[in-house]
């Protein structure tokens, strides 16, 4: 994969990702959908919280919420007649509707296998782990394309849920997916065709917010435009992860849009509670992950996590020793980013406790205070 000369950062990613002076990350070709910048072992930790917090397992929710975005995604932006030549070759393997001829199906795999080469690499430069092709491929088994192998998965769930939604955009069948681990931290992942597990509820439209201009200055790559900050993680392209040097926690770029309609549907299917019940989770994750870091509480450091993550603009910082209240503009991911501002306030006040009120404006503003209990 090429890499910028200066600074290291893999190209793809300057070439379709921009750092933006308003607090978001941009993608090229779709400049209103946006990106973080975010430690990834946060997402199924975030999961795992909220399943100790009310007592019952939502992996099925979250998955099914997952595939269902990525599946809207690979029919958007796949060509029909890529999708309609996978549905082909995989009716042609179960025997059902018109065969291929040998020269045809070398080809359509070829194009396939091209196309699942092309995602793997957009997945190393986001941080994803470290995925490679099933064998089967290699030894002419059927729907090679439908199984592959993940070592050091960003996460576990969102990765057997991408791959289920892809797999069903493509074969349009309803599939089901499985993994186990065959490995210390290696996995296998197989879609096979199934109903799903549960049938979520109509999800109504996300609301997208205009994003208001910024002031935000980064120190930039002078080759490839990459804030230097940024620049400084570790890219290990072998594994697919992205290490932040600093305080050694593994970061992931992906859209929190994603993530916030999956949150969308927990409420849906259990109840008014989840927003606070992510918000708790969050909290306790960020103080456990957090706790032997030194924090600095000035509102620049703040400003700038923020944005380098893509969560925002921080327009106010205000606070003495009973309380802090926090305005961003911009905002994404806002429940986790509620969670964290508490977890951080409460480890720089040194307090086992908090409360915290919070309101998302109608034009996207996050307005966050805490106060000491």
């Amino acid at each position: 994969m090429d890499v910028c000369d200066k600074c290291g950062v893999p190209l793809l990613v300057s070439r379709e990702l921009t750092w933006e002076a308003n607090g978001t990350i941009s993608l090229a070709s779709s400049p209103r959908n946006r990106m973080v910048f975010f430690d990834s072992e946060n997402i199924d930790q975030l999961f795992k919280g909220i399943e100790v917090l009310i007592g019952m397992p939502i992996e099925h929710i979250v998955i099914e919420s997952r595939s269902r975005e990525t599946k809207r995604y690979i029919e958007r932006v796949f060509p029909p007649e890529m999708r309609e030549a996978v549905a082909r070759l995989g009716g042609a393997e179960a025997g059902q509707g018109p065969g291929v001829t040998t020269e045809e199906k070398e080809a359509l795999l070829a194009t396939i296998r091209a196309i699942t080469l092309s995602i793997i690499d957009i997945s190393t430069a986001y941080g994803y782990g470290n995925q490679k092709p099933s064998d089967l491929w290699e030894s002419g088994g059927d729907y090679p394309w439908r199984t592959q192998t993940i070592r050091n998965p960003y996460s576990l769930l969102f990765i057997a849920a991408d791959n289920l939604g892809s797999v069903e955009a493509c074969e349009g069948l309803n599939m089901r997916v499985k993994y186990e681990e065959i490995g210390e931290n290696n996995y296998g992942i197989g879609v096979f065709p199934g109903e799903h597990p549960i049938a979520l509820n109509e999800r109504l439209k996300t609301k997208r917010f205009d994003s208001k201009p910024g002031e935000i200055v980064y120190e930039r790559c002078p080759a490839c435009g990459i804030p230097l900050e940024v620049a400084r993680r570790r890219w290990n392209l072998n594994e697919g992860t992205i290490t932040d040097l600093s305080t050694g926690m593994r970061m992931a770029i992906f859209g929190p849009f994603s993530v916030d309609s999956i949150l969308d549907d927990l409420e849906s299917e259990l109840g008014e509670s989840i927003p606070e019940t992510v918000i708790e989770a969050q909290r306790r994750y960020i103080r456990s992950a957090w706790a032997g870091d030194p924090w600095n509480n000035d509102g620049a450091t703040f400003q700038h996590m923020l944005a380098l993550r893509g969560l925002g603009n921080l327009q106010k910082f205000e606070g003495d020793r009973t309380h802090l209240a926090l305005t961003i503009q911009n905002s994404c991911f806002h429940l986790p980013v509620v969670g964290t501002a508490q977890a951080l306030v409460e480890l720089v006040y040194k307090a086992d406790r908090s409360n915290c009120e919070w309101e998302l404006s109608e034009d996207g503003d996050l307005t966050v205070t805490v106060n000491m209990s």
